[in-house]
């Protein structure tokens, strides 16, 4: 198949569709990844996303960011849980051999962030 180019921005928002997800989008144009194959990289960005629903009955944010180092992006919501579940290792795995990584950040009780990092 190949190496191809992905442009996370028109991914994130195909997903947030067939989801039929109720989401703020801040998304910035020309985030683009290589891949041999999408399907892992969807799966991740699914999984971020039902990570953070299950936390929260707010509506969740979603952001596309180009930075020095690379892409975020992060999957933030409000939340009253008084603990994060652990991030299950297959999806860290995942990304690892995608060349990205995934970080849990927030404070209990308050707001959860889930981000998926690309570096370049």
């Amino acid at each position: 198949m190949g190496t191809q180019i992905y442009d996370l921005r028109d991914l994130i928002m195909m997903i947030k569709e067939k989801k039929g997800l109720d989401a703020n989008l801040s998304l910035e144009f020309d985030c683009r990844i290589e891949a041999d194959d999408i399907t892992p990289i969807i799966k991740v960005i699914n999984y971020a996303i039902n990570y953070v629903q299950q936390l929260t009955e707010q509506q969740m944010q979603i952001s596309l960011n180009a930075g020095v180092n690379g892409l975020k992006i992060a999957f933030t919501a409000s939340t009253e849980a008084a603990a994060f579940p652990e991030i299950n290792p297959q999806v860290k795995q995942t990304l690892e051999e995608n060349d990205g990584k995934l970080e849990l950040d927030g404070e209990p009780g308050k707001f959860v962030q889930l981000q998926i990092l690309f570096e370049d």
